[in-house]
C-alpha cells in the first residue's frame, strides 16, 4: 500500500510539473563514477546544488550510473549526462525535478547502430570520409555511406575528409536497439585554406542531422524531385508504385503507373540502376513500378530535365530507381497482405479453364499452343489431325473471385573485411495475385450501336433535342493477374573501388477475359437504336413490344463478343558495374543484359448469338468459312538488350571555382522478334447438305461438346491457318552509340552551370516483317529515315541567392524512339476499344525542352516551387482513330507533324509544425501540385500520307495520353508509430484517341481518385507493422465521349479542312454536353480495401 501511494504521488507530481517544465539557467559542475547507485548519486547532486528530486525508490533502486562529468553546464544537461543510458525520463520546474521509470525509454542500456551518408555541397557522395564516434571509426564507401555499431546514449561525432572542413556534431543521440539514420553535408576548403576548419552543429536538431539529404534535394544538377531510403523507411510503403505518389510533381495511376506534368505512357521513361526498362505491358508503353519492393531501394529520382550523361529520352519525366547492393545495415523483413474489391471479391467471376500453376503465374500446359503446324484448309488431309492438338480454351466457367493476396520477403547483409573494406548482398522476393473486374456499364465504341438518334436540321438549329435511346451494350472485363518478382544484388568495396552485380527477375501472368453483350447493325440487327431499345427491354426485363409475341422473331438480336488474352511476360536484367576513385579522377563502367519475353498463348475470340423462339431466348454459335466468328492464336515476342558504357570524371578546381569534367560513352544493341500465328474455325464442306449450307454451321449446345476433339472428324469442324502465319515473323534490331561530354562549373556557393552535349548514333534495321497482303489497311510505305546522328545538347543553370532558394533555367534536346511493338506489321485487337490497332511506319520524335523554376526549401523534405516550361515536339507519336463506312473502329499508331506545348506547375510540400511547435503537427505534412498545359498540334489529314509536304491541319488539344491539367492533394502524418495519409489525384480530359474527323476522337472525361492509408508499428522496436489502405474511395465513373454531335453544323463557304467546316450547334460546347454528346464508354473499377502485416527481424 505504501509503494502504491508513493507511486501515485510521484505520478501526480510528474504530470503536474511536466505541464510547466522549463530549463534551469543555473550552471553546475558534478562528477560521478560508473557503477554507483542512481539514488545515491541523486542525493549527492541534491546536496551540492539544492535541486530537489521526486521519484519512486522501488523503481530506481537497482539502477547504476555510468561515468559522468559536468563542467559548468546547465542543470538539465547535467542530469541528462547522469541518467544517460538509463530507462529514466525527467521533467523540471524551477528547482524541482521529477523522475519517472520508463521500460521502453529510448535511452535504455545497450547498443545502437548509426548509419548515414556524407555528401559534398552539391549533394554528391564523399568517398573515404572518416567518421569517429564513441571511440570507434568508420569510413564512407563510394556511395558516401557508412555504418557503425556503438553504445546507445548521447555522443559527439566527428567527420573528417580531405579537402573539406571538419564537422563536429555534439549531443548526437543514438537509440538503443535501433537504426539511427543521419546524413551530413561537408563544405569544401578553398585553395587558400591550408588549415582544416571545424564546423560545429548540434545533434538535437533534425535539420542538422539530415543536412545531407537536404543538400541532395536542393543541389541536383537537373530539375528533379526524389525520395531516399531514409525517407522511404518512415513510410508504410512496400513497393515503389506506392512510394512514387509521395514525390512532388508526380501522379500515379492504379498505384503503379506514373504521370509527370500530366503526361503519361510513352512520354515518360523508366530506368533501374541506370538502364532503361522496357514496358511491362505487351501492347502499351507503361512500366509497372509496383513490382519493385521498397526494401531494395536506395533512392527514387524523377527528373524533368536531363544532363548529357543520362540515357533519358522523355518529354514528361525520367523515373530512375536505384537499388541497394551493400546495405548500410543487415535487414530481414516479411510482408503479407490481402485486399478486397467491392465489385469483384466474393462475386461471380467468369474465366476459362485454369491451370494448377496459375496462382504462381506459370502455365502447366493448359494453354500450350501447338507449334510447327502446316498451313491447312478443310480440304487438306492434315486438317483434322492438326486440330486435335488444340485444347479447349473456349468454354467459360463461373467461379467466385478470391481475395487478392501478396507476399514480400526482403533481406540484406553487410560483411566487414580488413582495412575498412566490405562486401554485401541484398535481395527480395515478391509474389502477388489479384482478381479484378472492370464493370462495363455501356460501350458504344467501334461498331457497337450508339444510343443517340440521327442529327437533323432541327437539332443542328437547336429547335429539337438530340434523341437518346434507353439501351446499353454492357459486360465486364475479368482480369486474373499473378506476379512473381525477385532481386539479388551483390557489392564489393575495396578502398575507393566498388564493384556491383545487380540482378532482377519479374514474371507476370495477365489473363483478361472480356465479354460484352450488345447490338450492332451487322449481327442480328437493323442498326436502328429504337429497335435495339425494344430488344434490350425484352432481353433483360421480359417486356414484349406492344404485348404482341408475334413481333419477337423479327426483333433485333443481341450477341456477345468474347475475347481472352492470356499473356505471360518475363523480364530478366543483369548488370555488372564498377566505380573507382583515383586521385581527383572517378572512373565508372557497366555492362548489362535485359531480356524480355512476352507470350500471348492461345488467345481466343468468338461471338455468341441469340435467337428468340416463342418466348424463349436461345443461345447458339455459328461457323462461317468466309468469316472470323471463331479464331485463336499465338503472339510470341522476344527482346534482348545489351547495354554497356564507361565514363571518367575529373575535379578541376581554380581559385573560387569548382569544376568537374566528365566524358563518357554509352552503347546499346537490341534485337526483337515477334511471331504471330492465327487459326480460324472452319467447317468441312464435303458434307451431305445443300450447297447453300456447306460453308456454314449452326452450333447449339455447350462449347465443351464441340471442342473436346470428337468433332475434329470428316464432316465436322477444324482449325485452318494460312502460310502467312507459318513462314513469316517480324524481326528488327537497333544499334546505338552515344559519346558525351559534360562540364559542371560552380562559382562560389551561388552559381552553378551543368552543360554539355550527347551525340547519339541510332540505326534501326528491319530484318523481316510479317504482313497480311490481303489487309488493305496495312501501311507498307518505307518509313522516314531517322538521321543516323542526333546531337542532344543540354544546359542546367542554377542561381542560389540563399542556401534555401534556387532559381533554375534549363534546356535540353531529346529524341523519343518508337518501340519494337510499334513497328510490327500485324494488327492487334483491343476488345475494350472494340478496335484493331495498326502500326504505321513511325519515325522518331525530337523534343526541345525549355524550363524555368523557382524553388524554396523551408526544411528537410519541404519544398515550395513554381515553374514554367515550353516544349517543341517534332513528329510526336499519337494514336489516331478512324471509323470506316461500315462503322468499324481502326486505331493507328502514327506521327503527327509537330506539337508546341506551354505549361506551368506549382508544387508544395510543407509540414505544419510552424502552426504549433513541439506538437504532433511537426509530423503532419500537406502536399500538392498543379500542372496546366496549353498545347497546339499540327497533324496530318491522312494517316497514309505523313511526309513533310503532305496536307496538315492545326488543332488546339492535348497530345495523345496527355491532359490539359492535373493536380494532387495530400495530407500525411509520419509519427514514430502511427502513420496516416490521404491522397487525391485529379486530371482533366484525356485524349484516348485523336483524329482528323471528330467521329474518330475519344476523350476521357475529367477523372479523380482518392486513396487513404493507416499504419501502426507495434512492439518495443517498432518492427511489427499493420497497414490498412483504401483505394479509389469514391469509385468515380470512367467515361469516354466525343464531340461528333456537338460539331454537326456545317459552315457556309469553302474551308480547307473538315474540322474548320463544322461549328458547334446552339448551346453546345467543346467539352462534354450531357444532352448532346455520345457516351462511348462507361465503366467502374470498384473500391479496394487492403490489409497487410510486416515484420522486420
Amino acid at each position: 500500500m505504501k509503494n502504491f501511494k508513493c507511486g501515485l504521488g510521484t505520478a501526480a507530481v510528474f504530470f503536474a510539473v511536466s505541464l510547466h517544465s522549463q530549463e534551469l539557467v543555473q550552471k553546475v559542475s558534478f562528477r560521478t563514477t560508473e557503477g554507483r547507485s542512481l539514488i545515491q548519486t541523486l542525493e549527492e547532486f541534491s546536496t551540492n546544488t539544492g535541486v530537489k528530486f521526486i521519484y519512486s525508490s522501488d523503481n530506481l533502486k537497482n539502477l547504476k550510473v555510468r561515468n559522468a562529468s559536468c563542467m559548468s553546464i546547465p542543470v538539465n544537461e547535467c542530469i541528462q549526462e547522469i541518467t544517460n543510458g538509463l530507462p529514466v525520463i525527467f521533467r523540471m520546474r524551477n528547482n524541482m525535478v521529477s523522475l519517472k521509470y520508463g521500460d521502453n525509454n529510448t535511452f535504455s542500456i545497450g547498443n545502437g547502430r548509426l548509419t548515414g551518408k556524407i555528401v559534398n555541397e552539391v549533394g554528391e557522395p564523399i568517398t573515404g570520409a572518416v567518421i569517429s564516434i564513441a571511440g570507434k571509426n568508420a569510413v564512407t564507401d563510394n556511395n558516401g555511406d557508412f555504418s557503425i555499431e556503438i553504445k546507445s546514449g548521447i555522443h559527439t561525432l566527428i567527420v573528417k575528409a580531405e579537402k573539406y572542413s571538419t564537422l563536429r556534431v555534439e549531443k548526437l543521440t543514438v537509440k538503443n536497439n535501433d537504426i539511427n539514420s543521419v546524413s551530413f553535408a561537408l563544405n569544401p576548403l578553398s585553395n587558400k585554406e591550408f588549415n582544416i576548419k571545424e564546423v560545429v552543429i548540434t545533434g538535437t536538431r533534425r535539420g542538422d542531422t539530415q543536412a545531407g539529404l537536404l543538400a541532395q534535394q536542393k543541389k541536383a544538377a537537373q530539375m528533379s524531385d526524389g525520395i531516399s531510403a531514409e525517407q522511404i523507411s518512415k513510410t508504410p510503403d512496400s513497393d515503389v508504385g506506392a512510394t512514387l505518389k509521395r514525390v512532388t510533381g508526380v501522379t500515379t495511376v492504379d498505384n503503379k503507373y506514373v504521370v509527370v506534368r500530366s503526361m503519361g505512357e510513352r512520354w515518360n521513361t523508366a530506368a533501374m540502376d541506370g538502364i532503361n526498362l522496357p514496358s511491362t505491358e505487351a501492347y502499351n508503353n507503361n512500366f509497372s513500378f509496383d513490382i519493385i519492393p521498397t526494401a531494395m531501394v536506395e533512392s527514387v529520382v524523377v527528373s524533368k530535365t536531363s544532363t548529357p550523361d543520362m540515357n533519358a529520352s522523355f518529354a514528361g519525366g525520367f523515373v530512375e530507381v536505384k537499388t541497394k547492393d551493400i546495405p548500410t545495415e543487415d535487414f530481414l523483413s516479411m510482408t503479407m497482405g490481402t485486399s478486397y474489391n467491392d465489385i469483384t471479391t466474393f462475386k461471380d467471376f467468369l474465366t476459362r479453364q485454369r491451370g494448377k500453376n496459375d496462382y504462381w503465374g506459370y502455365d502447366d500446359g493448359t494453354r500450350n499452343f501447338p507449334r510447327g503446324l502446316e498451313s491447312t484448309d478443310w480440304n487438306n488431309p492434315l486438317f483434322f489431325e492438326q486440330s486435335k492438338q488444340f485444347n479447349d480454351n473456349f468454354s467459360t466457367f463461373k467461379t467466385t473471385a478470391d481475395l487478392n493476396s501478396n507476399f514480400q520477403f526482403a533481406f540484406g547483409k553487410s560483411l566487414k573485411l580488413k582495412n575498412n573494406n566490405k562486401w554485401g548482398f541484398a535481395g527480395a522476393l515478391t509474389v502477388r495475385n489479384e482478381q479484378n473486374k472492370l464493370d462495363i456499364d455501356h460501350t458504344g465504341r467501334g461498331n457497337w450501336l450508339d444510343t443517340t438518334g440521327p442529327i437533323g436540321k432541327d437539332q443542328q438549329q437547336g429547335l429539337a433535342p438530340v434523341k437518346f435511346y434507353d439501351f446499353k451494350n454492357k459486360g465486364a472485363s475479368y482480369n486474373y493477374n499473378s506476379t512473381v518478382a525477385g532481386m539479388l544484388n551483390f557489392g564489393l568495396q575495396l578502398g575507393k573501388n566498388r564493384i556491383s552485380f545487380r540482378n532482377s527477375y519479374t514474371h507476370i501472368f495477365d489473363n483478361t477475359l472480356t465479354m460484352i453483350t450488345g447490338w450492332n447493325e451487322y449481327t442480328g440487327g437493323s442498326g436502328m437504336p429504337e429497335n435495339a431499345e425494344a430488344s434490350y427491354h425484352y432481353f433483360y426485363n421480359g417486356v414484349i413490344p406492344n404485348n404482341d409475341p408475334s413481333q419477337l422473331q423479327s426483333m433485333d438480336k443481341p450477341y456477345i463478343d468474347n475475347t481472352m488474352y492470356p499473356v505471360y511476360q518475363t523480364l530478366l536484367q543483369n548488370k555488372l558495374e564498377g566505380n573507382h576513385k583515383i586521385g581527383n579522377a572517378e572512373i565508372g563502367w557497366y555492362a548489362a543484359r535485359t531480356g524480355v519475353e512476352a507470350d500471348t498463348k492461345d488467345y481466343t475470340q468468338h461471338q455468341t448469338y441469340y435467337n428468340f423462339i416463342g418466348k424463349e431466348i436461345l443461345a447458339y454459335h455459328q461457323v462461317y468459312n468466309s468469316g472470323n466468328n471463331f479464331s485463336r492464336g499465338l503472339i510470341s515476342n522476344k527482346e534482348t538488350d545489351w547495354n554497356f558504357g564507361a565514363s571518367v570524371k575529373w575535379n578541376i578546381n581554380i581559385e573560387n571555382s569548382k569544376n568537374d569534367l566528365k566524358v563518357g560513352y554509352a552503347g546499346i544493341l537490341k534485337n526483337n522478334t515477334n511471331l504471330q500465328e492465327k487459326f480460324f474455325l472452319r467447317v468441312d464442306e464435303n458434307r451431305d447438305v445443300p450447297n447453300t449450307e456447306k460453308n456454314s454451321l449452326m452450333m447449339y449446345g455447350a462449347l465443351s461438346e464441340w471442342f473436346d476433339g470428337s468433332r475434329y472428324t470428316p464432316g465436322g469442324i477444324g482449325w485452318q491457318t494460312r502460310p502467312l502465319y507459318k513462314n513469316n515473323k517480324y524481326e528488327g534490331e537497333v544499334i546505338q552509340h552515344a559519346p558525351y561530354i559534360m562540364l559542371d562549373n560552380r562559382l562560389g556557393n551561388k552559381l552553378r552551370l551543368v552543360w554539355g552535349v550527347r551525340a547519339e548514333y541510332f540505326k534501326y534495321n528491319l530484318i523481316s516483317q510479317q504482313l497480311d497482303p490481303d489487309d488493305s489497311r496495312n501501311i507498307t510505305r518505307e518509313p522516314i529515315e531517322d538521321k543516323p546522328w542526333q546531337w542532344m545538347p543540354s544546359a542546367n543553370f542554377t542561381y542560389s541567392p540563399t542556401n534555401k532558394m534556387n532559381l533554375r533555367l534549363a534546356y535540353n534536346r531529346a529524341v523519343l524512339r518508337p518501340q519494337f511493338n510499334e513497328r510490327t506489321g500485324l494488327p492487334y485487337f483491343d476488345p475494350v476499344a472494340n478496335a484493331l490497332i495498326y502500326n504505321t511506319e513511325l519515325s522518331s520524335s525530337v523534343v526541345k525542352n525549355y524550363d524555368f523554376k523557382f524553388e524554396w526549401f523551408p526544411g528537410l523534405g519541404e519544398i515550395i516551387s513554381a515553374g514554367l516550361y515550353y516544349k517543341d515536339i517534332d513528329r510526336p507519336i499519337e494514336r489516331e482513330g478512324h471509323i470506316s463506312s461500315e462503322g468499324n473502329l481502326y486505331l493507328y499508331n502514327g506521327n503527327s507533324k509537330n506539337a508546341k506545348l506551354k505549361g506551368f506547375e506549382v508544387e508544395v510540400r510543407k509540414n505544419l509544425g510552424f502552426v504549433l511547435k513541439n506538437s504532433f503537427l511537426e509530423k503532419l505534412f500537406i502536399s500538392g501540385n498543379f500542372t496546366y498545359n496549353d498545347t497546339k498540334v499540327v497533324a496530318f489529314k491522312n494517316v497514309y500520307r505523313t511526309e513533310d509536304a503532305d496536307e496538315t491541319f492545326e488543332v488546339e488539344r492535348p497530345l495523345y495520353g496527355q491532359t490539359p491539367w492535373a493536380y494532387n492533394l495530400g495530407l500525411t502524418y509520419e509519427g514514430e508509430r502511427l502513420g496516416m495519409s490521404f491522397l487525391y489525384n485529379a486530371k482533366g480530359e484525356q485524349y484516348i484517341t485523336v483524329g482528323y474527323y471528330y467521329v474518330g476522337e475519344e476523350l476521357q472525361r475529367p477523372y479523380a481518385v482518392a486513396d487513404a492509408q493507416l499504419s501502426y508499428k507495434m512492439l518495443k522496436n517498432k518492427n511489427l507493422e499493420f497497414k490498412f489502405n483504401a483505394r479509389n474511395i469514391f469509385n468515380r465513373v470512367i467515361e469516354y465521349y466525343n464531340n461528333y454531335n456537338s460539331y454537326s453544323v456545317p459552315k457556309e463557304g469553302f474551308h480547307p479542312n473538315v474540322r474548320e467546316g463544322l461549328e458547334l450547334m446552339p448551346g453546345a460546347t467543346d467539352k462534354y454536353d450531357k444532352n448532346v454528346d455520345k457516351i462511348l464508354f462507361r465503366a467502374y473499377r470498384g473500391r479496394t480495401f487492403g490489409f497487410s502485416v510486416s515484420y522486420t527481424f
